[in-house]
Formats: C-alpha cells, structure tokens, sequence
C-alpha cells in the first residue's frame, strides 16, 4: 500500500526496510514484479478501479520519454524498471524511474552485445520484461545474457550466455523465486533449456536440458498447489511442468502449436494455456489448394513450383476473420514454401510438400487447455480438464479473472470461457478495434485493459455480455503489456512511458 504523505516518520522508516526485502516463498507482494504482474496473471494485486477514460490530455500523471523497447513496467514499491535499446550507441539498457514522477533514477549498459542475427523486424533487442524480489532486479538479453542489479543501479552480478537460435529472437522474460531467478530457454537446436540463477551471485544453481524443444518465446510461471511450487513452461508443441526447487520433471502434455508465445495462468484450482496454430475448425486459415498453388505461380506448367516463379511481393490472408490488411495478417508465399515446407531446401515446391504442408495445419489446430493439478508424467488423458480451439490469440496470453478465462486476438475480438467447465461464453465480440494485438490483457476493479498495436486502449467491462467502457488513443504503438497497480495503470508505447491515474 502506497503511505500518504503525511504518514508518521517512524511508519515512513518501517516501510522503507520493508520495501526492498525479499520475498519469501509463497507470497505474493502488492507489486508488479514481473512480466503481466503478480506470477504472471495480469491482475492486480489491490483490484482497485484504474481510470476508465485516459490518454495524453485525460488523466496522464507523467511521461517519461525512453529509448524503444518491447519490455514492460516491472514495479516494486516507489520503483519501476524496464529495458531499452539505445540505437545510437548499440546499448542494451536497464532503466530505473521513479513511480511518483516518471524521474529516470539510474540507467545502466550492459557491458557487450551482439546483434541477434535472426531478429524479425515486429521483434526488440530489448524484449524480455525484469524481474524483482525485492533484493534485486534481473534482466535477460539476448544479445548478452543475464544480469542482475541492485536498487541504487549497483551491477550485483552478470552473465553472459549464448542465446538458443530462433527465428524470431529473444522473448522470454526472467521469473524471481525463493533466491532463485529462472529463465526459458528455448531454440532450433539441441541446447533448448531452462536455467535457474542463484539470485545473490548469478551463479547456475540448476539446469533442465530440453533437447527436443525447439524456438518458443513464452515466459514460464509458477504453479502453486497440494504445497507444491511448479514451474511450467509453454513449449513448442507441449507444456511441462517441472519442480521449482531442483527443476526435477514432474508432468507434461501435448496439444499446443508451434512457436508459441503466451504465459500460461491460473486461477478457479486449473492451469490454462493457450497457443495460436495454423487454425482450427471455427477459425479455418486460408490454406490454398494445390491445384490454386499451380494456377498462381507454375508459369512453364511442369507441375511444381520454382522459388523464382513467386514473386518477392506475393502473400495471402492468413486468418479470414481478421481483416487482411491488419499487419501480421498476411503472410509471403516465398517465406511459406520455400523457408517453411521446402522439406529438402533445393528452391522447388512439389505436390509432396505441399501434403507437408496439410500435415502441419492438421497437427497444429489453435487450441486452450485446462490442466488439473495432482498430475505425472503424461497427463493429456488423465488431468486435462477441457479444450477450446476458438478465439486463440497469436501473442496476447490468457487472462484469469472473476471465474472467466478471457482471449483476446487479432482483430478486435474478445472470448471468454468459463473457467471451471470450459463452457464457451463470449464468442469473438468485437470491441471496436479491428487491429492488432501484442500487448495481453491485464484486469483490476472489474475492468479489463485491452491495448492494440496502434496505440488505442479498449476498456471492457469484465461481464458475460460485451460493454465496452471507453477506447483510449495514446497515439503511440504499444507492443508492452501494462501494469496495472493501486489504481493507476502504467503503459509503454513505442517512445514512451505514461502513469495514468485520478
């Protein structure tokens, strides 16, 4: 709770030894300490009322101009900390700024970088959220590694690592428990794994190798049940569960897609995961036949399809209910079927890879999942509770709020299930935004905080029927997830961060 000014200075002296102590197992703090806040579920501690309507004339408490980046606030008490890449100077920052004003207190370099060699242009060198006990602030870049600080900006600690090879580049953000900092490490290649930290000294404390993974981008959480903590990590095409303590394996299932990206939550005694696919029975991509895949580049009629009969330009509408224009929405025929499906890499598209590529589509649907707890081994027949395939988001995460489990994809469109039975409730309502999503959405005071990719923030009425309250233009792009905490909200557009509060 945030001390009124005019509280008593011994309270003011109490509070100031409290804030900066570290958390013990199994507590959750009234702070933000991570990416999507509290162990990941992008709910408000407090669930205090945030404001309804803001932007830059209404309710904006302060802005702070930052060097762009795609992390979000991690708050802790009077700090925030967030990272930035400074393209001038090739610089991988950490940044700490004061929360009552917006005042850069410290910044601080990482001591190299290398540029990721596979960075898609949508990607940051500056992606993954910090992480704070309390004690320290963790930081992970892929184009150096870990490192942690104090709250002064005192380097406490670094460590450079390799970083697993993707096409995308670094996401995953770090977590902070019992002394530990933990990070998912996945990649195309046989090194995918997760890393435990000591949080004091950086030392590696625990290592899970995970050789069968390949490239996900997905920031694993903490499961807390039957007094156990479990680490669980959205893969590709599986989750696995593992204990927090030692990393020791203790459950896993398969049902999720490829390259995947959102944090798995919890919430109503179940884990929920999600993970978007190449579509689904409700949510059918447009997958051309071959026959149309012939009629639209086979200009000599051999049957097949050289690389250099497709032009450079040519892409299709990935998911019909997203408008095609809305950028991710369209994908190029060369990357396809030539980076994609051509099995044997020689620049030649055949009727057998194009069956390779129906292949795929069927073994990847879009798809959500409610895990039981109590679980070992392979549990997709014995704890999986229920499945959804519709309204799967591509980058946003599921939210666990007031017994709905809420999605919120491309487009504009918002779904909810119930949580405990899977029950669909809202099916793809449009909240007024056909646009797309990157930030996942956060929750406080009854109120959901939907932000798009062009910088307009939908406020929706967390309800089994669609009220949507307000949609705010922040006239910046927001690629960050906000913080929402003790009735304000804190967002990260593409040059800034703003504080908005009564």
């Amino acid at each position: 709770m945030k001390l009124p000014r005019f509280a008593a200075p011994l309270v003011a002296a109490i509070f100031a030894v409290t804030l900066h102590r570290p958390v013990t197992a199994g507590v959750e703090p009234a702070n933000w300490p991570q990416f999507r806040g509290p162990n990941g579920s992008g709910l408000s501690p407090d669930d205090k009322p945030a404001p309804t309507h803001f932007g830059p004339d209404t309710n904006r408490l302060w802005q702070t101009e930052l060097p762009r980046g795609h992390s979000s606030p991690c708050i802790w008490g009077d700090r925030i900390f967030v990272t930035g890449f400074d393209a001038t100077n090739k610089a991988l920052q950490t940044i700490c700024l004061d929360r009552a004003s917006g005042k850069v207190l410290w910044r601080k370099a990482a001591p190299s970088v290398f540029l990721e060699k596979s960075m898609h242009e949508f990607n940051s060198p500056a992606a993954s959220t910090p992480a704070t006990d309390g004690a320290g602030v963790y930081v992970h870049f892929g184009g150096y590694g870990a490192l942690a600080y104090d709250f002064k900006g005192e380097e406490l600690w670094k460590r450079p690592l390799p970083m697993p090879p993707t096409d995308y580049g670094n996401a995953s953000s770090p977590i902070a428990y019992d002394g530990l900092v933990l990070l998912q490490r996945d990649g195309n290649g046989t090194n995918s794994h997760v890393l435990a930290l000591d949080g004091k000294s950086g030392q590696i404390r625990w290592t899970v190798e995970r050789p069968l993974h390949r490239e996900s981008y997905s920031t694993p959480m903490l499961w807390r049940h039957d007094g156990i903590t479990e680490l669980v990590t959205v893969g590709n095409g599986r989750l696995d569960a593992y204990d927090a303590r030692d990393g020791a394996a203790r459950w896993w299932t398969p049902g999720l897609s490829f390259f995947p990206i959102a944090v798995a939550v919890a919430g109503d005694g179940m884990l929920f995961a999600s993970s978007a696919g190449a579509g689904s029975e409700s949510e059918p991509p447009y997958i051309d036949s071959w026959e149309e895949i012939l009629g639209k580049f086979d200009k000599n009629k051999d049957g097949k399809v050289d690389k250099d009969e497709v032009p450079e330009k040519a892409t299709f509408h990935w998911r019909k209910s997203v408008p095609a224009e809305i950028e991710g929405n369209t994908l190029s025929y060369r990357w396809l079927l030539f980076t994609f499906f051509d099995a044997d890499k020689d620049g030649v598209f055949t009727t057998e890879d194009w069956k390779g590529v129906r292949e795929f589509t069927a073994k990847n649907p879009n798809s959500v999942m409610a895990i039981r707890p109590g679980g070992s081994g392979n549990v997709s027949k014995s704890h999986v509770a229920w499945k959804g395939t519709r309204g799967i988001p591509d980058m946003p995460s599921p939210l666990h709020y007031r017994d709905r489990l809420y999605l919120m994809m491309d487009g504009g469109m918002l779904t909810s299930y119930d949580a405990s039975t899977g029950k669909l409730v809202m099916d793809r309502e449009r909240v007024g935004l056909t646009s797309q999503f990157a930030a996942s959405p956060v929750a406080s005071g009854g109120n959901l905080y939907l932000a798009s990719v062009p910088g307009k923030v939908a406020v929706v009425k967390a309800a089994d029927t669609l009220e949507v309250l307000a949609i705010n233009d922040l006239k910046e792009r927001i690629i960050a997830t906000p913080a929402v905490l003790e009735g304000r909200i804190y967002i990260r557009s593409e040059y800034h961060l703003s504080a908005f509060g009564p």
